[in-house]
């Protein structure tokens, strides 16, 4: 590949300073040029034009004024959402919300993370398999699941078990804190974990041959020397949490806890629409979550310890003797806190009658799961909605997702830099302001607003919408893959005259097919239950299946919401799992790697 690029460059430049290009040559620079364009042309339309519209409209609050546009500047809107008690209380709802919650998940998390990785306690698998499940768990789902517990004629509260204080605690900041503890524990237990793989024992076992205590270990050795994935752990938390829609928009709004995610998505759903004061929480949120980045790179700037030697030896796990046990029943509590009673309320809730009724057995039925599933409702119409706007949508991420990856593997280094940049960029915009975005670029925008495809209004701009959100992950996991080949397999194919498209079927797809369909099937689910672009951009042929489950929560149909919610989750789990295991079983395994080594 290196040759290859310098040829290509020696060619431009040759090509550059000669006084004139045939037209072959004209062609192969404008060849050369088409893919760039392409993929800052991809960004720009999905992510950057958006993205950039909420920041113009924050500081020109009239550029969008159906009856007085105006290209004015002006920071009234900024001083009135700094002057708004409403909006301030909400940001600083908001930044307390995410330190308290960046604390307590990382002290989970971390000690899960300790527990599974360093300890030896009985049913380690079961319990090191539960962060994954809990986070591809959506938020508003626990939310909702808690809702039941928690509320005052809830499941916990029939079975007498829950005091009216805790109860009336849980609605406010305490239960926001509870749950979302729950909830992103597992990104603090991955940070930590990766960590704590990487130290070795070398450092251990000295200190140990020296006659210090394991307590003195972790505080004088271990503890300084994962202080930088515990700051990482802290500062990510903050960062979800402040993005966070799904709690925003079910405890917190029953709560009257005001947050800035969800003042956004009031001040663009109520009449008339107050773009300017959307435009100016968004940018206040951006710059926001704009600074717990800037604290990431500092962070890892500054202190970035490299733990991994070629001479590194796996650290041993400790015995815990008869502690083992408390061990594995505080895990266990964890596991059904976090997992085990979310889903269990919500398959209970989506099999009975009413909530007051509870366990009696004359409340249990199929007719929520019925209607569910029964062809023609509202509550079939949304599950089947939801259902293809992510098949859809995974189809088209993965898709343009290998296409840029194929074109930036064989792009320079600035060139992958940008777009690596660029698209861990966009997994920290908050899916409600990118959701804002849309609604300026394709309901305002002159030039957009009349395009046929994708319009405002219609399914076409959702599935979009859903597409930018998750072509910066589809993007990270085939480029990784594809990073991994080696460039001799392509340029022999294209010394033999196989075309660019023939190339990237013939064998790189292939030979990335795996990564392909985990991108494929990890968007697939995350559309299932996207919320933010659901709720933002509603079709008029009627909402995805998470706007649906919001509503009818809201207008007291918990359980028809809640069968919607147990059918999507079997289906998109279900079908995800079945096709994985299927890719697998059927798929060929190499016997050599891709650069021709032998595998042993």
């Amino acid at each position: 590949m290196t040759v290859l690029h310098h040829e290509g460059a020696a060619a431009f430049a040759r090509g550059s300073n000669s006084r004139g290009l045939s037209p072959n040559g004209l062609l192969a620079f404008i060849g050369r040029l088409c893919g760039p364009m392409a993929i800052y042309a991809v960004f720009f339309l999905l992510i950057g034009l958006p993205l950039a519209l909420v920041l113009i409209q924050s500081v020109m609050p009239r550029l969008f004024d159906v009856q007085a546009g105006s290209t004015a500047f002006s920071l009234e809107p900024l001083a009135h959402a700094f002057a708004s008690p409403r909006i301030l209380q909400s940001i600083l709802n908001s930044l307390e919300l995410a330190a308290t919650v960046a604390v307590t998940t990382t002290a989970l998390g971390g000690a899960f993370a300790v527990l599974v990785q360093r300890c030896n306690v009985p049913l380690r698998g079961v319990i090191a398999v539960t962060p994954w499940l809990v986070f591809l768990t959506p938020s508003y789902l626990k939310a909702l699941a808690w809702v039941l517990l928690m509320s005052s004629g809830g499941y916990l509260a029939q079975l007498g078990i829950l005091p009216q204080a805790w109860s009336d605690a849980f609605f406010g900041l305490e239960g926001l804190v509870f749950v979302h503890t729950l909830g992103l524990f597992p990104l603090a237990s991955f940070i930590i974990a990766s960590a704590l793989a990487g130290l070795g024992s070398e450092l251990e076992d000295a200190a140990r041959l020296y006659g210090s205590s394991p307590l003195r270990i972790w505080l004088r050795i271990n503890g300084p020397l994962l202080a930088p994935a515990i700051a990482l752990s802290i500062i990510a938390t903050f960062a979800e949490v402040l993005s966070d829609f799904g709690l925003a928009s079910t405890i917190a709004r029953t709560s009257n806890f005001g947050v800035l995610t969800y003042g956004i998505y009031s001040a663009t759903s109520d009449y008339p629409v107050d773009f300017a004061s959307a435009g100016a929480q968004a940018l206040i949120l951006l710059a926001l979550v704009l600074l717990v980045v800037l604290a990431d790179r500092m962070l890892r700037r500054r202190a970035d310890p490299r733990l991994i030697s070629g001479r590194a030896r796996p650290a041993h796990r400790y015995e815990l003797g008869l502690w083992r046990w408390p061990a594995t029943i505080a895990a266990l509590a964890v596991v059904f806190l976090a997992l085990v009673l979310p889903l269990l309320a919500v398959a209970i809730r989506a099999l009975s009658q009413t909530l007051g009724q509870g366990l009696d057995r004359s409340n249990f039925t199929l007719v929520n799961v019925q209607t569910a599933l029964s062809l023609g409702t509202a509550a079939n119409q949304g599950l089947l909605r939801s259902l293809g706007y992510a098949g859809l949508t995974a189809i088209i991420a993965s898709g343009i997702a290998l296409l840029l990856s194929a074109r930036l593997d064989r792009s320079n280094s600035l060139m992958r830099t940008i777009a690596i940049g660029l698209s861990l960029g966009a997994v920290a915009i908050p899916g409600i302001v990118l959701g804002f975005g849309y609604i300026l670029v394709w309901n305002r925008l002159p030039g957009f607003r009349d395009w046929p495809f994708p319009h405002y209004g219609d399914g076409s701009l959702l599935v979009t919408g859903y597409v930018a959100a998750a072509l910066p992950y589809c993007l990270v996991v085939i480029l990784s893959a594809i990073g991994q080949l080696a460039p001799s397999l392509t340029d022999a194919a294209r010394l033999q005259g196989a075309g660019a498209m023939r190339r990237l079927l013939a064998i790189t797809l292939p030979l990335v097919f795996l990564s392909v369909v985990t991108a494929f099937l990890l968007t697939f689910i995350r559309t299932v239950f996207e919320l933010p672009m659901s709720q933002m951009l509603i079709p008029l042929s009627g909402p995805a299946a998470p706007t649906l489950i919001l509503k009818l929560f809201s207008h007291d149909q918990d359980g028809l919401a809640c069968a919607i919610a147990l059918m999507a989750m079997a289906v998109a789990g279900g079908g995800a799992a079945a096709a994985w295991m299927l890719v697998r079983r059927f798929m060929p395994k190499r016997g050599s790697n891709t650069r021709g080594d032998n595998v042993k």
